[in-house]
């Protein structure tokens, strides 16, 4: 694998959850045969399984809210789906680009990178510490989402809607696929900390433990992501892109797949 070619494939890669989540897997197999193993990249491939899973969830729900006739719900759900999706975009669009560079040995410069995430990249390079890295990386991608999808003036009503669901204590914890997972939660979602809270609790709590990190990825490799939680026992249900073509995505919001809008409080 040639992490320069992987440079080249990026938009492809990023054509939807599916496609993105995979990439993820099949990057951290390959950094795993390096002398630079990442394993925020396999913390990405693991969220990223778990808003497909969200966004199958909401594509059964979306048809019985509007056939009780409850479009502005239905309408709500849909936000919701576009918020989780847009954020995997722009995550994976960021950092898909300077992780292969790194491996690549290729600039990390801005704009194209965010100050801080070139910053991150120098100082691993210089010490190779794993869990910093892991900490400058979920900073580095949850600052990129908060004001180009999280607080996105056209995903309000998503927004609130997943307020409404955590305040009601419905919503899901993480799903990791390990006998012994701790129940992660956001609780929180709109709140920036909660979010970065949450990237090292999986770190610290599931991932820095090698074990576990192996058992993981033997688990992801053994068990293609479709985006239904049928693949680790759950309820049957569509797969994502049966639930969510990616000509109906584009349909709903035009910008869904657009590069980031620039941001002057996280250039």
């Amino acid at each position: 694998m040639d992490p320069r070619a992987l440079l080249a494939e990026l938009d492809a890669r990023n054509r939807d959850n599916v496609s993105r989540t995979e990439s993820y897997l099949e990057l951290y197999a390959f950094t795993r045969t390096t002398a630079v193993e990442l394993p925020w990249v396999l913390m990405a491939h693991l969220v990223s399984r778990n808003s497909g899973y969200l966004m199958t969830d909401l594509a059964r729900k979306i048809p019985r809210a509007a056939q009780a006739g409850d479009e502005t719900l239905a309408g709500a759900m849909r936000t919701l789906f576009l918020l989780l999706e847009r954020g995997n975009f722009l995550i994976f669009w960021d950092a898909w680009h300077h992780v292969c560079s790194f491996l690549a040995e290729a600039p990390i410069e801005p704009p194209r990178t965010p100050r801080f995430m070139c910053e991150a990249w120098r100082r691993y390079d210089e010490s190779r510490e794993e869990r910093r890295l892991v900490l400058d990386l979920v900073h580095n991608e949850q600052n990129l989402i908060e004001r180009r999808a999280v607080h996105h003036p056209e995903l309000y009503a998503g927004r609130m809607l997943l307020d409404l669901i955590e305040a009601s204590g419905r919503d899901r914890p993480l799903v990791f696929p390990i006998a012994d997972a701790p129940e992660i939660r956001v609780g929180g979602f709109s709140r920036i900390e909660r979010r970065i809270e949450t990237g090292r609790r999986i770190f610290d709590e599931v991932l820095g433990d090698r074990a576990r990190r192996d058992l993981m990825f033997e688990w992801a490799m053994a068990h293609p992501h479709t985006g239904s939680r049928e693949v680790y026992g759950g309820p049957a249900g569509p797969t994502l892109r049966e639930a969510w073509p990616i000509e109906t995505v584009h349909a709903l919001w035009a910008p869904i797949h657009a590069p980031p809008e620039p941001d002057p409080d996280y250039p």
